[in-house]
């Protein structure tokens, strides 16, 4: 039941400076621009390893902060995203927004439930009557679930899938429902109809 959230170390290239460069600028038989030259570049060097590092850093922490927040998701799945801003993990990473999102910029996190891109547990969202915290894409994934189970001889309408969502506790306008089946690719309820 415990969370544990790592990074496999064999993804990365260990990155280290060359002792030969590093013996060359302490040898006074080397040319003095020459080791001026490589004590240049192994600073240049020693900082991209300390800022590729650094930024390895950042990014397992993000992802600790993503799962404390989406620990339900793990047991229960779509249904169960939390809203979570940007804005609130680089707060408690210690980060500009701006370094949050290129962080997890083209990165996924391999879970129990799948791979998925690491973007996707950062949404907004809604509150229930319940008062519980529900994301869009729990909304969307609920939504998906309603359609799904329905009569298909007697398919719900956009009215009709709000009330649906409204008895568990998600309370959005029929316009938002509309909106959420088209980017479900979910056609109106005529189209569903199935004789």
């Amino acid at each position: 039941g415990e969370l544990v959230v790592f990074m496999p170390e064999s993804n990365s290239p260990q990155l280290y400076v060359s002792k030969a460069y590093r013996k060359m600028v302490r040898d006074r038989g080397v040319d003095r621009g020459a080791r001026q030259f490589l004590r240049n570049n192994i600073r240049s060097a020693q900082w991209l390893i300390s800022a590729i590092e650094q930024r390895r850093e950042t990014v397992l922490r993000v992802v600790v902060e993503v799962f404390k927040v989406q620990r339900d998701f793990l047991d229960h799945g779509r249904e169960a995203l939390k809203p979570l801003p940007m804005a609130d993990v680089a707060e408690k990473v210690g980060v500009h927004v701006a370094t949050v999102s290129r962080a997890v910029a083209g990165k996924y996190v391999d879970t129990p439930r799948g791979i998925f891109p690491l973007r996707m547990f950062f949404s907004g969202g809604t509150t229930t009557a319940e008062g519980d915290d529900v994301s869009w894409d729990a909304v969307k994934a609920r939504l998906k679930e309603i359609v799904d189970g329905e009569d298909k001889s007697k398919p719900l309408n956009d009215d009709q899938l709000a009330e649906e969502l409204k008895k568990h506790g998600i309370d959005i306008a029929r316009r938002t429902i509309a909106k959420y089946r088209g980017l479900l690719d979910i056609p109106p309820a005529r189209k569903r109809r199935q004789y």
